[in-house]
């Protein structure tokens, strides 16, 4: 189920990638869709690595205390 999650991330972020590239390409580089777009991008690769941070910490094995 986690690596559904993950996976279905990465294709977003490809597809939202895409499209900030044409809307770049379209409206220019710093236009506001640009840049909403952009920020748009930054918050769904924020949560990836949140997300997959928190993958990889659930195999760490715990100290003995």
């Amino acid at each position: 189920m986690i690596l559904v999650t993950v996976n279905a991330m990465v294709i977003l972020i490809e597809e939202k990638r895409q499209q900030m590239i044409e809307l770049a390409l379209t409206y220019g580089f710093t236009a506001k869709e640009t840049i909403e777009c952009s920020q748009e991008l930054d918050e769904l690769i924020n949560r990836y690595l949140r997300e997959t941070a928190t993958i990889e910490h659930s195999f760490l094995p715990v100290p003995p205390q």
